[in-house]
């Protein structure tokens, strides 16, 4: 599952991503591996000038 927040302010932007992950054994249907990752990204925008 991938989930994604993002939250802006005064030209900057951040995001975060959380990916949940799980590994299922073949022979039993069993969780065998489960992790959760989280991943931000910070994005600053320019302003326009003209």
């Amino acid at each position: 599952v991938i989930t994604s927040q993002t939250d802006a302010i005064d030209g900057k932007r951040a995001t975060l991503y959380k990916v949940d992950m799980e590994l299922i054994g073949l022979e039993n249907n069993q969780k065998v591996w489960i992790d959760t990752k989280e991943i931000k990204k910070l994005v600053e925008q320019k302003k326009n000038s003209w």
